[in-house]
């Protein structure tokens, strides 16, 4: 989280906004959820701009080095 909060400082974007523009720049197409208009809103905030791949690479490495597993959902193939 703090590698994540720290590229969101430098880009001036949400930590979800830099989560979901990482997954893009991985090419990937992330499906947010949105409960309220706002966070509909706050997403589209992580279109339009891209990460630099320093940054992409931090993120990276933070993700491998988290101690904590991803967890698997009905859409993910292992």
């Amino acid at each position: 989280m703090d590698c994540l909060q720290e590229v969101a400082r430098s880009v001036q974007k949400t930590p979800s906004q830099v989560a979901l523009n990482w997954c893009i720049c991985k090419g990937t197409i992330p499906i947010p959820g949105a409960k309220t208009l706002q966070q509909a809103e706050e997403n589209t905030g992580a279109l339009g701009w891209s990460l630099d791949s320093g940054q992409v690479e931090a993120l990276d490495r933070a993700a491998t080095n988290c101690d904590r597993k991803m967890v698997q959902n009905i859409f993910q193939t292992r």
